[in-house]
């Protein structure tokens, strides 16, 4: 991807994390960018590929962010606690109209999270079950295959606009507690002890 077309996505993503993705035009994006819709036209066919190429982009990202919390972490639950930081910068400020608008009105783009959810989402969870199991910090009686598809599934409510409405809900809170419930779920009295460590640091 060339460097304009980057700038074109990530200012639309902007646009699309606080507002939605339904009510940003494609005239708001070129205003937003300076340009005429003609020049953003010579880079996308139209809105739905916008949209398309964002959402792509925005899972690259969240990607690299996934694969960082395994790399700097000494543990399955440091894993997840270092994944509860870099997910607070990745959605702060993110409208969950977000997730309403994608389901209803771009289907396409839907599918596409969809499919990383059930793909890179689901493996990356289960991965850190086992991990956590091997290490002595989760239940080793847990079905590793039900808690993971729990957990994928569980992950999307804090998006979901129907259950929690902003401005009601803060959804950074309610990650933090759904992540919560989770962990406490799932760990050993040690890693009751070390989850309680890392979440006290976090109040």
């Amino acid at each position: 991807m060339n460097l304009v077309k980057q700038q074109y996505i990530e200012t639309a993503l902007e646009l699309y994390k606080r507002l939605g993705f339904k009510s940003v035009t494609v005239d708001d994006l070129a205003k937003s960018l300076g340009i005429s819709k003609k020049t953003l036209y010579d880079h996308f066919k139209n809105k739905e590929e916008i949209v398309i190429e964002s959402v792509k982009y925005m899972l690259n990202k969240l990607y690299v962010k996934m694969e960082e919390s395994k790399n700097i972490s000494d543990n399955a639950i440091l894993q997840i606690v270092h994944l509860i930081y870099l997910m607070e910068n990745f959605i702060r400020g993110m409208n969950t109209i977000c997730y309403y608008d994608l389901q209803r009105f771009y289907p396409k783009a839907f599918k596409i999270i969809k499919e990383y959810q059930d793909k890179i989402m689901f493996i990356y969870i289960k991965e850190n079950l086992l991990k956590g199991i091997n290490e002595g910090y989760y239940r080793e009686e847990i079905d590793v295959e039900i808690v993971a598809r729990f957990r994928m599934e569980s992950s999307l409510y804090t998006f979901q606009n129907d259950l929690f409405p902003m401005p009601a809900f803060d959804h950074i809170k309610v990650m933090n507690q759904l992540i919560a419930i989770y962990l406490y779920g799932i760990a050993t009295p040690k890693g009751q002890k070390l989850i309680k460590k890392h979440l006290d640091k976090k109040k």
